[in-house]
């Protein structure tokens, strides 16, 4: 891909050239014959071809290597305090590898000072503590003491929890999946934004027919590469102190209790109905202050997943969709977006 980048490049400054020459040609032509038509086109392909060779030669210095646009996002990116490690497809735009470690990366990473996993990471250890407490809970409610022609059971106190428990792992499963969506559209933008989409719109924007449509790919790859990964970073930093409070000891201990109630349940021997009526009592206690302390906690991790799974997310990608209008009205390209004309 970095091959087309160059070639892409070098394309797009033959076709400039060729276009300047076309629209000399058109403009001497238009003057010899005093044809308006011939003169007014030369006078636009010219100014165009003009303005097409000052965009590739900035769209160069910006984003080349070590260019003004790779070093601003690495200062922007790499500050005090924040490391992580990128893969070679991803070493290309810092403020992408920061993205995809939050979103998808296996180990922890640091940003401002403080260690986190990646939203995929936490999604994945509550569903596999919450799967381990569901089944725990399920064998619990399926127990019943018999006493004569008397059964008892704790079905129908615990359905309700079980499946409050079977709702939030629906919910962390759509994080997870979110999460991977996104990741994949960043290794997406990172190996082709600029390598193939941008060198691709220079060479439309070379011709009068397809010129919007060159300019809307630029301002495409541009808003991609550019401000839909930082708008990440800038999440990231918006809700850093909330993120540190992630925590899932809870669901291990939670397991940890449960697994503790069953076995208690499964030793008990009661002779009297009177010890009967204690170890019920007891157990229900023990049921109620273990899940009153672990749904605290997980709706509160929950919570910070869907910010980052999805409220955030969608704020990105408004900025994004704001900032390529704009890029591309700059470049006399039209962008709309249906039933979101007020972006």
């Amino acid at each position: 891909m970095r091959l087309f980048w160059e070639y892409g490049f070098s394309i797009a400054v033959d076709l400039i050239a060729i276009m300047i020459a076309v629209s000399g040609i058109s403009l001497g032509i238009g003057y010899a014959f005093n044809e308006k038509r011939l003169k007014e086109f030369g006078r636009q392909e010219l100014f165009q071809s003009i303005f097409n060779g000052i965009l590739v030669g900035c769209l160069l210095a910006l984003f080349s290597t070590h260019g003004i646009i790779g070093n601003l996002i690495t200062a922007l990116t790499q500050s005090k305090g924040t490391s992580f490690s990128c893969s070679e497809a991803l070493s290309g735009n810092p403020a992408i590898c920061f993205a995809y470690n939050y979103l998808v990366g296996i180990g922890p990473y640091t940003f401002m000072g403080q260690s986190n996993q990646s939203v995929l990471s936490v999604s994945t250890e509550l569903i596999t503590g919450l799967l381990g407490l569901n089944a725990i809970i399920g064998i619990v409610a399926g127990i019943k003491i018999n006493i004569f022609v008397i059964s008892i059971s704790l079905a129908s106190v615990l359905s309700p929890i079980i499946n409050e428990i079977q709702y939030i792992i629906r919910i962390l499963a759509d994080v997870s999946i979110s999460a991977i969506v996104q990741a994949s559209l960043l290794m997406f933008v990172s190996v082709s934004s600029i390598t193939a989409i941008l060198p691709t719109g220079l060479i439309l924007r070379s011709f009068l027919p397809t010129r919007k449509i060159g300019g809307f790919l630029i301002s495409l790859s541009i808003g991609f590469y550019v401000v839909f990964p930082l708008t990440y970073v800038f999440n990231a930093a918006l809700i850093s102190s909330y993120s540190g409070s992630i925590s899932n000891t809870s669901i291990g201990s939670v397991s940890i209790n449960a697994s503790n109630l069953e076995n208690t349940l499964l030793s008990a021997n009661p002779g009297t109905n009177e010890s009967l009526s204690r170890h019920i009592a007891s157990l229900a206690s023990g049921i109620e202050a273990s899940l009153a302390g672990m749904m605290n906690g997980i709706m509160s991790d929950v919570a910070y997943l869907l910010m980052y799974a999805f409220i955030l997310p969608a704020f990105s990608l408004i900025l994004t969709a704001v900032s390529i209008r704009e890029i591309a009205s700059l470049l006399g390209s039209e962008v709309f977006f249906g039933r979101f004309r007020l972006l």
